[in-house]
């Protein structure tokens, strides 16, 4: 029997073959898979319907365009969306307190029935660098209500700043060692001319900015080589988890227990190109994040006087107990600051050993007195929690982690060192090869809120620690809270402050994106902390991947156990940078110049001007207890509605600070800063033939030259 066709072709008129061809196209593959079961078809339909529905449901490339350009109402965040059904229809409202202001062209004052027109303000002169007012102590800038904003100001001293800085700079090898003996007091070490060949090679461009390396190593100065070698030989005696780098005549070798690890090759590979140009050394390295050379302010000053005093202390026996162990009783943080810090006049006692077991992590310290805020106005100074121990319990370093008893004062090289410890601090290359394949411009960013995603790092999560208090877990806490209300800073079309009141469902889902992922790291299961803390953050934020995190306009650095490895791949992108942190870094002192401190008044309140030419220019500075966030996200991205957005500002150190990367935090600079590093440490290790014999002391008339490979890279 002949097989029934699958259409006959009786009747076929001129005019329908084209439709007949669409049907034949279409249907005649259903028919020969529907002739070998139903299966073929009913899988095909399914995944036509999944395909459709995912094009159907994302945004395309146009529109997220036209959500920048404002051709279509604002980017709301699904959490800001859910956070207003949830709490009712009233968030629908776009009342923002009962006395709010919303700037703009308009200028209009909203009030519980809606929005009533007034009068236009009078013009305000925008703040210059010179108006800024004084930054304390505690290197906060207070906002004022009904004053010009003072960000504007800040970025244009920094940016004059930093302008003064690099035009500042040596550009004769004369200059450089006539500018060492101006800072320094004495000759430049042996091996100077060689490592000025290699900077000027590689086109460092702050050539001068080595002065972290002087604060690291001044008390060293004070022991004779014979007892530094010693002390250098008793850190893996004392110290558990180290790694030893040790270069004998040129070759560098690894040992000690985490040799082969991946930072122990990346300190080797910095310094490959250079190891024949550095004298015989051993050098121990701390494999743990966290500073432990803990050195009481007292036994600091001895030690540093007798350096600049050209003296030694010849304690050549182990275990080099420190002299001096600060006031009674003898350990905890106050005794590491100096004796006229606000954290010494507070009072151990007074102080407390770490934040209340009982904190819930949502409690904020105080503003500066008779202000509506306050931004960080000395970056660099900020970092040392001596004068501004108002934030020192909401962060895990500097609340509970470390007991602090003093330790043998011993040359140990550590990632992140804060202030109030006396490591030295190393560089260790990690994420350096990490950058966004995908890195839209800053109008093709539509996501104004701040971004961040990170692990549980920090502490050591468990029962006996005040773990809700810690960095980490307020910015979870704080990014998430929906009850009660909160007072933001934003500004006028005249740029003026006013303080407005706002809920926190509204505020928080519209201008942070920020949460920790699971599952959890670092916390104690034993005694039910993991589970607890599942519960407090009421889950874990998913995680997102590059592209999506390439969306956002503005990014988050914080610390986790010590410094941040991702804030150079943060800075390479389009995106501006948010940094809040207490670890000074290699590059803090080519960022940041900061004058000293000046007394203002009677009772001993010390006042510091600063010169920030990094922070305010190449990215924006944020207190460690977030006191300042929703202000700084105010003042960019603007208020609830938007209103008094400074986007061209954010725009502006996004592209700055990804030029600053490009000039200052390629691999060259950290082969620059290791070479300077090991040159000064050098001269300490080794035993001097004469007197004089481990300096420079040659022509500097001469300019000299690199002979090896150089790779700007």
């Amino acid at each position: 029997m002949t097989p029934r066709p699958f259409y006959s072709e009786a009747g076929r008129g001129a005019g329908a073959g084209p439709l007949l061809f669409v049907r034949n196209l279409v249907l005649r593959p259903i028919y020969v898979l529907g002739r070998r079961g139903p299966i073929f078809p009913i899988v095909g339909f399914l995944l036509f319907l999944v395909c459709y529905l995912s094009y159907s449901t994302s945004p395309s490339s146009q529109s997220v365009k036209l959500r920048v350009q404002g051709a279509v109402g604002p980017y709301i965040p699904q959490r800001a969306a859910d956070a207003i059904r949830w709490h009712g229809s009233d968030a629908q409202r776009p009342a923002l307190g009962g006395d709010n202001l919303i700037g703009g062209a308009g200028g209009v004052r909203l009030d519980g029935e809606g929005v009533v027109p007034i009068e236009q303000p009078a013009f305000v002169r925008p703040l210059e660098p010179e108006d800024l007012p004084e930054v304390g102590i505690d290197s906060r800038l207070p906002l004022e209500e009904g004053k010009p904003h003072p960000i504007p100001a800040l970025m244009k001293r920094a940016k004059q700043q930093w302008a003064d800085l690099k035009a500042r700079q040596s550009t004769t090898f004369a200059e450089a060692v006539a500018e060492y003996k101006r800072r320094h007091g004495r000759n430049p070490p042996k091996g100077f001319d060689k490592w000025y060949a290699f900077a000027k090679a590689h086109k460092i461009l702050l050539i001068d900015e080595f002065d972290l390396i002087e604060k690291d190593l001044l008390m060293y100065r004070a022991f004779p080589p014979r007892v530094f070698r010693k002390r250098v030989a008793n850190i893996p005696e004392t110290m558990d988890t180290t790694w030893t780098i040790r270069v004998q005549r040129g070759r560098i070798l690894r040992e000690g227990p985490l040799a082969d690890h991946d930072r122990a090759k990346g300190v080797e590979s910095l310094m490959s190109r250079f190891a024949a140009l550095l004298p015989d050394m051993t050098i121990v390295y701390n494999g743990h994040d966290n500073a432990r050379i803990a050195v009481a302010a007292e036994e600091r000053i001895r030690l540093e006087g007798l350096a600049k005093r050209g003296e030694f202390d010849d304690d050549e026996d182990p275990p080099f107990d420190p002299k001096e162990r600060g006031p009674f009783p003898n350990w905890g943080y106050p005794i590491f600051c100096p004796p006229d810090s606000p954290a010494r006049e507070l009072g151990f006692e007074h102080y407390g050993y770490h934040a209340e077991l009982d904190a819930t992590g949502f409690e904020m310290p105080p503003h500066p007195e008779g202000s509506i805020g306050s931004l960080v106005g000395d970056f660099k100074g900020y970092m040392d929690v001596c004068y501004a121990p108002h934030y020192r319990h909401t962060h895990c370093t500097t609340s509970w982690v470390f007991s602090h008893h003093p330790t043998p004062v011993m040359p140990m090289f550590t990632p992140g060192v804060q202030t109030t410890f006396g490591d030295v601090h190393a560089l260790i290359v990690e994420q350096l090869e990490l950058e966004a394949k995908h890195d839209p411009t800053w109008e093709e960013r539509p996501f104004t809120s701040l971004q961040w995603r990170g692990q549980t790092s920090g502490p050591l999560w468990e029962s006996i620690t005040p773990w809700r208090t810690s960095q980490r877990a307020r910015l979870h806490l704080l990014s998430h809270q929906e009850d009660g209300t909160r007072n933001i800073t934003v500004t006028d079309e005249n740029d003026v402050m006013h303080s407005v009141e706002v809920p926190n469902y509204r505020v928080n889902p519209l201008f942070l994106d920020a949460g920790m992922v699971g599952p959890a790291v670092q916390c104690v299961e034993e005694d039910g902390t993991c589970a607890k803390m599942f519960e407090v953050f009421q889950g874990y934020d998913k995680r997102i991947s590059f592209d999506r995190a390439s969306l956002y306009k503005y990014v988050l650095d914080v610390d986790g156990n010590s410094w941040s490895g991702r804030f150079r791949r943060l800075m390479m992108s389009n995106a501006a940078v948010v940094k809040a942190t207490i670890f000074p870094e290699f590059w803090t002192d080519w960022a940041i110049r900061t004058l000293p401190r000046v007394p203002v008044s009677l009772d001993h309140r010390l006042t510091r001007l600063c010169s920030p030419p990094a922070a305010w220019l190449h990215f924006i500075p944020m207190q460690v207890d977030y006191a300042d966030m929703w202000d700084i996200m105010a003042f960019f991205r603007g208020g609830i509605n938007n209103e008094g957005a400074h986007d061209d500002l954010g725009k502006e150190i996004a592209v700055a600070g990804k030029e600053w990367v490009r000039e200052c935090y390629r691999w060259a600079d950290l082969e620059a800063y290791q070479f300077r590093l090991l040159l000064e440490y050098g001269r300490l290790y080794n035993d001097e033939d004469e007197p004089g014999s481990n300096d420079f002391t040659g022509d500097a008339s001469v300019e000299p030259r690199w002979n090896g490979p150089v790779v700007l890279r």
